[in-house]
């Protein structure tokens, strides 16, 4: 795969309760942001990503580019996209944008995803459904 492709959008309301003391959003509250994207993209193509499962996305490397800081009230909107699948690994970038103005981008996460097979301890290929996103 040679051009990313965007395959989610999702938008969430920033809550209060996220706020730093600086009124600003937390820089740990950027990562649970893009982890429920990441979760509702699962979701939305009916890929299994419960522990419970045969076989299940895990996460294994993250990297966040902070570029401008996200006050209350504000509602974002994270877009992710598939970058890439070599063999195991599955590439991810998770584009944070405002939802009331799209010009304004908060950030970009990269993340790397590969599928774990928790009965036998083992990295597996991701599920055939992801080369079909």
């Amino acid at each position: 795969m040679n051009s990313k492709k965007l395959l989610h959008s999702q938008a969430f309301a920033i809550r209060w309760g996220d706020m730093d003391a600086y009124g600003h959003l937390n820089n740990t509250s950027y990562l649970l942001y893009v982890q429920e994207a990441r979760f509702e993209l699962f979701r939305a193509h009916n890929l299994e990503y419960a522990a419970s499962a045969d076989n299940a996305p895990i996460l294994l490397d993250i990297s966040f580019n902070f570029r401008k800081q996200v006050t209350y009230p504000e509602t974002i909107l994270i877009e992710t996209y598939l970058v890439n699948i070599d063999r195991k690994k599955v590439y991810i970038e998770q584009i944070m944008k405002s939802a009331n103005d799209p010009n304004i981008t908060y950030g970009t996460c990269n993340s790397l995803i590969m599928w774990y097979d928790f009965k036998n301890k083992v990295t597996v290929l991701p599920p055939e459904a992801i080369h079909r996103l």
